[in-house]
């Protein structure tokens, strides 16, 4: 993908078969395939998880989520996915070494975003800011919301840039919106450069097919009327605008526009 003077790249991570029961909660499999939904013959979903590289002309190399992680334990049954532990051989397909990442910024803090935080007890990008809303660190590393997510997140306290409020800008193509909802500190990246835009959304939608029902309840919210609000929102955001948007867990990880 190119967004004006940036280069993205989609870093997958693995695929999960999640049951639609935990992703919609209030959602018939009846109406999830209607509308253009697929699904295994068990009624799960296969949902990829991964993230994005963000390279500008300048050399700074973003990335934008990190998966699960080394042996990622997603799912309800804490079995392994049988696709799993790409995200390096991703990044490196897309010719960014670790020590050359610049940024990371995490969308929020949920266990399929932080797995490669750390490889080792150690930061696995050692030389990038790793850009975090003080809310999702307040609430998940202070808070110890998850153990899981803060034994990935807390080595990197010395490398963290808490950003707080409403924005952050890393970068002049680079804007952080917070987008609560979610999680406390969930956040939007949009990538602005030579008039043209791309969102990179988090889990504001986990699929394509959700984007014209923001109304329905995912069932990893942490404040459901909160992140129904969000999604409201940023629908009439990104359809007035004409942007593109993308989340780590879409199909193939490729971008949608909204009509």
């Amino acid at each position: 993908m190119r967004v004006g003077e940036v280069s993205v790249f989609p870093l997958l991570d693995g695929v999960m078969p999640m049951p639609l029961a935990l992703l919609y909660p209030d959602l018939a499999a009846s109406t999830w395939r209607s509308l253009g939904g697929t699904a295994n013959e068990d009624g799960s979903l296969h949902v990829p998880f991964g993230g994005f590289l963000a390279v500008d002309d300048r050399g700074h190399r973003v990335v934008f989520d990190l998966g699960g992680g080394p042996a990622p334990q997603l799912l309800p049954n804490a079995e392994l996915p049988e696709m799993r532990e790409l995200l390096p051989g991703s990044l490196e397909k897309a010719g960014a070494a670790p020590d050359t990442v610049t940024d990371v910024v995490f969308s929020h803090l949920h266990l399929d975003h932080v797995g490669w935080a750390v490889t080792d007890g150690r930061p696995t990008f050692p030389r990038a800011r790793h850009h975090i809303h003080a809310l999702d660190w307040q609430h998940f590393v202070v808070g110890r919301a998850d153990e899981s997510v803060r034994y990935r997140v807390e080595p990197l306290a010395e490398a963290v840039h808490l950003w707080e409020g409403k924005e952050s800008s890393p970068y002049e193509w680079l804007h952080l919106i917070h987008a609560p909802g979610h999680t406390p500190g969930t956040s939007i990246a949009l990538i602005e450069s030579a008039g043209q835009r791309l969102a990179l959304i988090g889990d504001l939608f986990h699929h394509p097919v959700a984007v014209d029902h923001p109304h329905w309840r995912c069932g990893f919210d942490w404040d459901h009327g909160a992140a129904a609000s969000t999604r409201h929102k940023w629908i009439d955001i990104l359809r007035r605008t004409r942007t593109p948007l993308v989340g780590p867990h879409f199909p193939d990880l490729k971008p949608v526009s909204i009509p």
